[in-house]
């Protein structure tokens, strides 16, 4: 008897490119003897109500269909206000869209990795972050699985969408960040990781991690793992443009920036990040600003990852 999967189908990720795939992906899971149900969002935030309303109805193994925003969707949906629905439930990924860092993090390339695992992969389990913020001084809950990013982070975030996205994830990283560099000024933040000061001044950036790439494979975060229950906690303090331009942004892409005088580098499992409205993203999807608290959730999502 085939076993049920409920894929969920952002239909515009990767510039309509999902759209163009789902069909003859779906027919190759129907052959690998899955029987897919299809759920194809229209909206923002409708991946989330999907999952959490299939999880809730019994439904145990979900498909997200789209990019990183897709998946980090998907997993929230498998969350309230930090709590899991369903532990038992498992979540697959087939990365169709530009924002491919949750499939690096985990060791999945493109789509016949995808296909493979659905096949012949395993069940890891893996941390989860948890960010808790307010927007228009309405206070929210929200899960990441790549990283939670304020400051110029967030700021290229909110820049890396539409058309740009053709480029592609990396280069689209890339041309936002030194647009966002070019109006960006740091702001007075103080960092605080498991109670002890971290760093307290002028900051441009504070990336707290679950996985080691983001912004499109900028090895960002090199020393995270995801199932360690700990995150890892960078915070670039005020530099001048040039040296954001010329040398920190540049040795970002091999994770060589770990050690500059300006980075300063923790782990933990709680940060608390208070500043002047630094704004905040997650997964690339911008959510709001300071003050923030971030703890991670150990073991707290099952995940269908590569055999080997």
């Amino acid at each position: 008897m085939a076993t049920e999967i409920h894929a969920i189908v952002n239909p515009i990720s990767g510039a309509g490119r999902t759209r163009r795939q789902w069909p003859r992906l779906a027919t190759a899971l129907e052959t690998m003897g899955w029987r897919v149900h299809s759920y194809v969002t229209s909206a923002p935030g409708e991946a989330t109500r999907i999952a959490a309303g299939l999880l809730r109805t019994g439904a145990r193994e979900l498909l997200s269909v789209g990019g990183d925003g897709t998946v980090n969707e998907v997993a929230n949906g498998f969350f309230h206000e930090g709590q899991p629905l369903a532990p038992e439930a498992v979540l697959s990924v087939m990365p169709t869209g530009t924002g491919h860092d949750f499939g690096r993090n985990i060791g999945m390339p493109r789509t016949p990795a995808a296909l493979a695992t659905l096949a012949a992969g395993r069940i890891s389990t893996i941390d989860v972050g948890c960010v808790e913020f307010k927007t228009d001084g309405r206070p929210y809950t929200r899960c990441f699985l790549n990283a939670a990013d304020l400051g110029l982070g967030a700021l290229t975030a909110a820049r890396s969408t539409g058309a740009r996205k053709l480029l592609g994830s990396f280069f689209t990283y890339v041309t936002s960040a030194v647009q966002a560099i070019g109006t960006f000024q740091a702001q007075p933040v103080r960092v605080v990781v498991d109670g002890t000061m971290l760093s307290d001044g002028p900051t441009a950036i504070v990336l707290v991690a679950n996985g080691r790439f983001h912004g499109g494979g900028m090895r960002l975060a090199p020393m995270a793992q995801m199932a360690d229950g700990c995150l890892d906690v960078f915070v670039l303090r005020q530099v001048s443009k040039p040296i954001l331009l010329l040398s920190l942004l540049p040795r970002a892409r091999a994770g060589r920036h770990v050690g500059h005088p300006a980075v300063h580098y923790a782990r933990g499992r709680e940060v608390r990040v208070y500043g002047s409205r630094l704004p905040l993203e997650t997964d690339g999807e911008y959510l709001g600003s300071t003050d923030v608290r971030i703890r991670v959730l150990p073991q707290a999502l099952r995940i269908r990852v590569p055999a080997e």
